[in-house]
C-alpha cells in the first residue's frame, strides 16, 4: 500500500461507545451521556467527596489565590458575583456563564467605571461586596462597553466568597 501521508479519520459518538465496549464491557453510552452530553447545574464533585474532601466557601482566598491576585493585580469574584477584573483598569476579563454578572449584562471586554456611585478601585469593589451582606440594596455597577455606558444592579448579599477544599 503506497504511503499517502497523514489522513484524517473521523469518528462519532457511536464509534467511541462501540470501541470502548469492545475493550471493557460497561454502559459506556450512559456514562458518556451523563458526563459529556448533559449539562450539570453544578460541578461534578463526587471524585473529591469520595476522596475525603468537600468544597466550602469562605471570605478569605487561599494562599495561592491571594498570591496570584496580588501579583497579577486582579480580583477573582467568580464565586460571588461572577467575574474577574484587574484592580487597576476595571476591564472585565472573564465572566461566569449564568452567574450574576452575566445575568446583569456584564461581559468580557467591558470596563467597570464605578461601583455604588464611586470611581472603580479594586478596594471599592471588595468593600461593596462586604457591605452588601448588611445592606438589602443591590450593588450598582456602572460599566462601559465601547462608547456606551450603563448602570446594572447586582442583587448579591453573601459577601466575599472563595472556594476551598477541606478534609471531610
Amino acid at each position: 500500500q503506497p504511503d499517502t501521508g497523514p489522513v484524517v479519520k473521523t469518528y462519532n459518538f457511536e464509534d467511541v461507545v462501540a470501541t470502548l465496549e469492545k475493550v471493557a464491557p460497561y454502559d459506556w453510552r450512559g456514562f458518556l451521556t451523563d458526563r459529556v452530553k448533559r449539562v450539570a447545574p453544578k460541578a461534578p464533585l463526587s471524585g473529591f467527596e469520595n476522596g475525603g474532601w468537600r468544597l466550602v466557601y469562605t471570605d478569605k482566598p487561599s494562599e495561592r489565590m491571594s498570591t496570584a491576585m496580588s501579583l497579577r493585580h486582579y480580583l477573582d469574584c467568580t464565586a460571588s458575583i461572577g467575574f474577574t477584573v484587574p484592580t487597576d483598569t476595571g476591564g472585565v476579563q472573564d465572566v461566569v456563564h449564568g452567574g450574576l454578572a452575566d445575568k446583569a449584562g456584564i461581559g468580557p471586554g467591558m470596563r467597570i467605571v464605578a461601583v455604588n456611585g464611586r470611581k472603580f478601585q479594586g478596594t471599592r469593589l471588595t468593600e461593596a461586596l462586604q457591605s452588601a451582606m448588611n445592606d438589602k440594596s443591590p450593588i450598582q455597577v456602572l460599566v462601559e462597553n465601547t462608547e456606551y455606558y450603563k448602570t446594572v444592579s447586582i442583587d448579591y448579599h453573601d459577601g466575599l466568597r472563595y472556594p476551598h477544599l477541606v478534609r471531610d
